[in-house]
């Protein structure tokens, strides 16, 4: 498949209606949740505040109920979309090694200048978790682990999507990136606000993208 071809199948995926109550639900948790996490990040010698933890708990577990029933629902797949069955803790699994992944670009870029730091981190945790994608999908629609042979045909779906990841998931997982680190400077100040509203969108919008991308490298094999 072309990265055109790649590219309008995912745009059309997003103007299903289901994406709307999807992309709400993203807004509100995903925005919430940071606006929580840099309110209450804990300074160099303090507690760490227990709703700091219940943020960053509620924040994960959001983000992959919400986008294992987007999955599901786009799939028509026979699982329950709410159900929280084996399929569901194995992309719970896949979904903490996705987060895991810019960490360690992290921890190698840590002597960088701050954005070539990011930019670092952020590519080397695309890079690592892109070729799992068919798989991650897989294991929240159809079976657990869903070795089937026709999910190995790379060559139909990894380079259209290493494209459209590096054009459009990369820069807006920048910006998240970026937005959160200069929440954490101005809590308190007057620019919080509009900086956690713009994130929220940021990061629905990061999400709803790499969703529909996902699942379009995933119909072009199952």
């Amino acid at each position: 498949m072309g990265i055109g071809e790649f590219a309008k199948q995912s745009v059309s995926e997003l103007r299903r209606s289901h994406w709307l109550l999807f992309g709400l639900l993203f807004l509100l948790f995903l925005g919430g949740t940071n606006a929580l996490l840099a309110l209450h990040q804990p300074h160099a010698g303090e507690k760490v505040d227990p709703v700091f933890i219940a943020a960053g708990i509620v924040r994960v577990v959001a983000l992959v109920v919400f986008s294992v029933a987007a999955l599901r629902t786009s799939t028509a797949s026979p699982r329950g979309r709410w159900t929280p069955d084996c399929a569901f803790w194995l992309y719970f699994g896949l979904t903490l090694l996705a987060l895991i992944a810019p960490a360690i670009g992290g921890v190698l870029a840590l002597r960088l200048p701050e954005i070539v730091r990011i930019l670092v981190s952020e590519t080397l945790g695309i890079l690592l978790v892109l070729p799992l994608t068919v798989w991650t999908v897989a294991a929240a629609v159809e079976r657990p682990l869903a070795l089937a042979p026709r999910f190995q045909q790379m060559g139909r779906w990894l380079p259209p999507l290493l494209v459209l990841a590096l054009l459009l998931v990369l820069p807006l997982a920048i910006l998240h990136a970026w937005d959160s680190l200069k929440m954490l400077l101005i809590v308190g100040h007057e620019g919080f606000w509009p900086l956690a509203l713009l994130d929220a969108v940021v990061s629905t919008a990061l999400v709803l993208v790499s969703l529909a991308l996902k699942l379009t490298a995933y119909r072009s094999v199952a």
